[in-house]
């Protein structure tokens, strides 16, 4: 077994999620970018902020348009990059309460100065920093649940959609909240989470059973190990017929090939070719 460590580390973690959730301890809300400091937070919404300069689809304006975020976070980058992009509202979809406070206002003062399209107007003046609400909605629940229909014409999400267990219904809800004609970018990362985050090799975690992944790492709580024909299944099923996976970061063949024949059955029904797929932009319209 690789990495037999981080594997009693992940179960260790998960038996204490669940014997708070039995003894009925609840979470703390959590920031775990921004509670980091603040040079790290600016490197890491930095790098959202450039991909989404890179990755931005051809011809796409949001001038006055409506646009949804998925799964946000604790980061207010990319609806500030939006709204300075010119839409007139962003909703933010995500489970943990929204994070605004001055440390906040100086990551996004410090990426507007690094030259991003950075509107400060996400955060209303005062001496309590808030959401500006005339610019930025906030929906505490799963996109799944999003009520949403015909609204938005842009909806984005940043490593988000690797934790959807179930990926057909949230590309339902996504298809129904886009307006005719919208359309979405989602950067996914199919590499390793947790214990098993960069610099390890990127799918040596795809060894592991499913048992024993379901025992570290419940739902909700992982990389549900999905491959690109599962997300490409779903998207049809959901009614995107017009999409594109455009991956940016591969793994080396070699590599690949050596751990494909270690993992599990699902990983060595795949192409080589997707299974050396670490992270994909995925683009489609309505």
């Amino acid at each position: 077994m690789l990495h037999k460590l981080r594997v009693l580390r992940a179960l260790k973690g998960n038996a204490k999620r669940q014997a708070r959730i039995l003894l009925g301890f609840k979470a703390r809300p959590k920031a775990p970018i921004l509670s980091r400091p603040v040079a790290e937070i600016v490197g890491f919404h930095s790098l959202i902020c450039r991909r989404l300069t890179e990755l931005w689809p051809d011809g796409l304006t949001l001038d006055g348009e409506s646009v949804c975020e998925i799964g946000p976070g604790d980061c207010l980058a990319s609806a500030a990059f939006f709204v300075a992009k010119g839409a007139s509202h962003v909703d933010l979809v995500e489970l943990e309460p929204p994070v605004v406070n001055a440390k906040q206002l100086e990551v996004l003062k410090s990426l507007k100065n690094m030259g991003f399209p950075i509107s400060l107007d996400v955060i209303s003046d005062g001496d309590v920093p808030a959401l500006n609400e005339r610019l930025i909605s906030y929906h505490k629940q799963h996109m799944e649940t999003y009520p949403a229909e015909n609204r938005h014409g842009f909806m984005f999400s940043h490593n988000v959609m690797e934790h959807v267990e179930d990926l057909e219904s949230c590309f339902r809800s996504v298809h129904r909240s886009l307006r005719p004609g919208g359309r979405m970018l989602h950067l996914i990362d199919l590499g390793g989470h947790g214990e098993f985050e960069d610099p390890l090799p990127p799918l040596d975690f795809q060894t592991y059973p499913d048992w024993l992944f379901g025992w570290m790492y419940p739902i909700h709580h992982r990389n549900t190990r999905l491959f690109l024909e599962d997300y490409r299944q779903a998207l049809n099923r959901a009614g995107f017929k017009n999409f594109e996976i455009r991956p940016f970061r591969v793994a080396e063949k070699s590599y690949a090939d050596q751990i494909q024949r270690k993992s599990r059955p699902a990983a060595r029904r795949q192409s080589i070719e997707d299974f050396s797929v670490i992270e994909f932009a995925l683009t489609a319209f309505k």
